[in-house]
C-alpha cells in the first residue's frame, strides 16, 4: 500500500535538438499499418544474408573452411 504521493512538475518547455529534427519524419507514421506484406521480403533476403555471413564466419573459426592467407589461432 501505497503511503506517500509525489508531485509530478510538468515542464513545457521542450528543446529541439538536430537529432529530434532529423528523426522527427520516422516518427511521423506511428501506428500506421501498410497494407499487405509491405517490406517483409526485403527483411526476409537481408536476414538470410546475414545468416549465410554468420555460417561462414563459423566454418572459418571451426576450421571447415580453409582460405588460403587467413589464419585462425
Amino acid at each position: 500500500m501505497a503511503t506517500k504521493t509525489s508531485k509530478f512538475i510538468e515542464n513545457n518547455a521542450s528543446t529541439v535538438t538536430p537529432l529530434g529534427t532529423l528523426l522527427k519524419p520516422l516518427n511521423s507514421e506511428y501506428g500506421k499499418v501498410s497494407v499487405g506484406w509491405g517490406t517483409t521480403g526485403v527483411m526476409v533476403v537481408f536476414m538470410s544474408l546475414f545468416a549465410i555471413f554468420l555460417t561462414i564466419i563459423l566454418e572459418i573459426y571451426n576450421g571447415s573452411l580453409v582460405l588460403s592467407d587467413v589464419a585462425v589461432q
